[in-house]
């Protein structure tokens, strides 16, 4: 049997997914231990059925499992452990007898100018540092290239219609994606992205001709994170927000300005993505602003909860909020094997129609269909709702797409036509999968938002994302602006994720010639998953380094090549990390082997609370995700504690199918052993060896050819063993690298 077998050290990742959206378009979940019983010395609590907690905040009852205990740190672990001394190599005395990868950055294993990392023992299984999210393709500024916009007909066929498109990108981020875009009364478009990168930074350019050239992106100084909501108040007034409302006063030279962006009457976060409206006076000036803010009240979390979308208006610039108001139109109920589920709405871009009519246009949560089988956040809709009252009252929603269409923006013609753009990152057809197809289609309604083209659709721009696991939900595209202009075009910008650019098209919805076209799908260009197992990682850009350690910061991991001794670890061996980790919250994974289909092996990190949860250091088996087999958790308030940013020596050691933890040579006081049948790497080759590739991790998970779930901070050395070492071993290595 063959597998690419890959090794994966420390590192961070990025989606989302976002992710997605979501704020991202992120995809898939983090693992997750189960809280079950913790074992304190000679005593340990009941079992039972525990609850588990994702990334995207999903909690479901899981089976409990048996429970053996594991007795309290003493010295009578080194006679458990007990081994014949052996002869340690080198002056950092590491032992030699079972010793299968050895990479220590301080003597040598550091990446060359090639990326390459030295394995320092006999093995010689040397690595290859590589990105952690694929490197962009460099896009060069070439102003507006032709292209073709598709038109459905109505009629089951497709007209296409000339239109321009270019990509933009800013020169050092990881990518640039676009989250506003305006035209203001100097004639000038202002085009609001983010530089993604640690950190990420709002940044802003300018274009005088219409879009055909554009200045440098200028960074907003002392702003951070995504900007929300670029909206031009007249008289050279320009606004947006991150965790504060920026002003500039110059047409977006210079933010001199800024206040807190407050949350809802209730307390709750006023999240903010799509477009805001603005009601002007007979100058063009602001007299009212209306935007459209969500959040997840109190308990609820995505997916399977519904998310709510609060109105709100200010008439003094931004400053201050009032006329609040959720209506109750913005929930719905799906029902789904038997249950009733209620949904509800995130996101939100609004416009005035020419009758008066407010138009918002609203992110509707995933189908509860889609729970059973691969899913994340970009299997959310678009649903349009009306007020005729300023606000006041809403009309219930008209759902235009259930699912992969969504981040709509909404924007009002010089005809009076409404124009809603959104991204595509699934392509489906009510409840099913169309194609592999993603990017940015647009909708028109001629009568002020009652009714849209969905027959007559535009697909602005079109390419095809394959997943060779399976996993066909991956967005891979997200976040949108858009402006209409005098002449009745439009310009729509829509973040690409493989490119790492902003892609501009503009477009006329009754551009001429329009001249019919068989729709070819198989002819798109076409997009790969797996980029980031060919790449080689940047030095000083995805990952950094010091005398004596290799410093991950989110944008790095290490390939290891096949080798037989490293898939047959099962029942017996140690994986030794020393390393000085960040906190940074969530799970990081410290270790983990999965293979297509299979959650597989992994030791992970449980950040969320590293006071008192009884998993802030886990091990894990299973080959579904709610089915786990095999576990060992250290509680909190172990002694030692399982967690410190201090440099450190943590070991994992598996004995006859036993694993136990231990730091700097001390075994975790509170330790619970769940399941039984314990394994290393063997366990993942077991499950998943019919597989094509199979993934071994070490500080960050890849899974599927992407890499999530992955740890922060400086790696000094890693050692992996076939055998269990010994307390005094591990000791003895601890005090050596001191």
């Amino acid at each position: 049997m063959r597998c690419t077998l890959i090794i994966v050290l420390l590192g961070l990742a990025l989606g989302s997914l976002a992710l997605g959206s979501l704020g991202s378009g992120a995809a898939g979940t983090e693992p997750t231990a189960y809280r079950l019983g913790v074992l304190d010395d000679d005593h340990v609590s009941e079992g039972g059925p525990s609850q588990a907690v994702s990334r995207d905040g999903l909690q479901a009852v899981r089976p409990g499992l048996e429970q053996a205990t594991i007795d309290g740190a003493t010295e009578k672990d080194s006679q458990e452990l007990k081994r014949p001394q052996r002869a340690a190599v080198g002056d950092d005395q590491v032992e030699s007898d079972g010793l299968l990868l050895h990479y220590d950055f301080s003597r040598g294993s550091l990446p060359d100018r090639n990326g390459h990392i030295q394995d320092l023992s006999p093995s010689g299984i040397n690595g290859v540092i590589r990105p952690t999210t694929a490197l962009p393709r460099s896009v060069k500024r070439t102003g507006w290239i032709e292209h073709r916009v598709l038109q459905a007909d109505g009629r089951g066929g497709w007209v296409s219609r000339p239109a321009k498109i270019q990509a933009i990108q800013h020169p050092t981020a990881n990518m640039t994606m676009p989250f506003g875009l305006v035209r203001m009364d100097n004639g000038e478009l202002a085009l609001q992205c983010s530089a993604e990168g640690k950190p990420t930074k709002p940044v802003i350019a300018f274009s005088r001709d219409e879009g055909d050239t554009w200045t440098d992106f200028i960074e907003i100084p002392g702003a951070s994170s995504r900007p929300m909501l670029l909206t031009y108040h007249g008289g050279g007034t320009l606004s947006f927000v991150t965790s504060r409302r920026y002003f500039s006063y110059d047409y977006g030279r210079t933010w001199t300005d800024s206040v807190a962006h407050p949350t809802t009457r209730a307390g709750r976060p006023f999240h903010l993505e799509g477009n805001a409206w603005v009601d002007r006076d007979e100058a063009g000036k602001a007299k009212a602003i209306l935007e459209l803010g969500w959040h997840y009240a109190p308990g609820k979390k995505h997916p399977r909860d519904d998310a709510t979308v609060v109105f709100r208006r200010s008439i003094d610039g931004g400053r201050l909020w009032i006329d609040e108001f959720s209506p109750p139109q913005w929930k719905f109920t799906m029902q789904h094997a038997g249950k009733s589920w209620l949904r509800g709405v995130s996101e939100g871009a609004i416009v005035r129609a020419a009758n008066g009519d407010l138009v918002a246009a609203l992110r509707s949560d995933m189908p509860p269909s889609f729970f059973d089988g691969p899913h994340d956040d970009s299997l959310e809709g678009t649903a349009i709702s009306i007020s005729q009252d300023d606000g006041q009252t809403w009309s219930k929603m008209n759902i235009l797409f259930y699912a992969g269409r969504h981040h709509a923006n909404l924007q009002r013609l010089p005809n009076n036509a409404l124009v809603c753009t959104m991204i595509v990152r699934d392509d489906v057809d009510g409840l099913k999968r169309a194609s592999d197809r993603r990017g940015c289609d647009a909708l028109i309604s001629r009568d002020n938002g009652k009714t849209w083209n969905i027959d007559r659709r535009y697909e602005l721009d079109a390419w095809r994302y394959d997943r060779e696991d399976g996993y066909w939900v991956d967005g891979k595209c997200g976040h949108i602006a858009a402006v209409a202009l005098p002449d009745g075009q439009v310009i729509s910008a829509y973040g690409h994720y493989l490119k790492g650019a902003a892609v501009l098209i503009k477009w006329h919805p009754d551009a001429r010639p329009a001249t019919p076209v068989k729709r070819d799908l198989e002819g798109l260009e076409r997009f790969a998953s797996s980029a980031i197992l060919s790449q080689v990682a940047r030095r000083n850009v995805d990952y950094q380094v010091q005398q004596s350690a290799l410093v991950m910061t989110g944008g790095a991991w290490i390939q290891v090549p096949l080798d037989e001794r490293l898939a047959a670890l099962d029942k017996n061996g140690t994986i030794e990390l020393v390393f000085k980790p960040k906190k940074q919250g969530g799970m990081p994974t410290l270790v983990s082997c999965a293979a297509q289909g299979v959650e597989g092996f992994r030791i992970a990190y449980d950040q969320r609370n590293v006071a008192s949860s009884n998993q802030v250091l886990y091990s894990d088996q299973r080959v579904q995700s709610d089915r786990m087999e095999y576990s060992i958790q250290v509680h909190g308030q172990s002694d030692p504690r399982p967690f410190t940013t201090a440099v450190q020596q943590i070991a994992y050691v598996m004995r006859a199918g036993h694993g136990t933890f231990y730091r700097d040579g001390r075994r975790f006081s509170k330790q619970t052993e769940t399941g039984s049948g314990g394994s290393l790497f063997h366990y993942t080759v077991q499950k998943g060896g019919a597989q094509d590739k199979l993934f071994i991790s070490i500080g960050a998970l890849v899974r599927n050819a992407a890499a999530s779930g992955a740890a922060q901070g400086e790696l000094h050395a890693i050692r992996i063993y076939d055998r269990p070492m010994t307390v005094a071993e591990l000791r003895r290595h601890r005090s050596a690298k001191e």
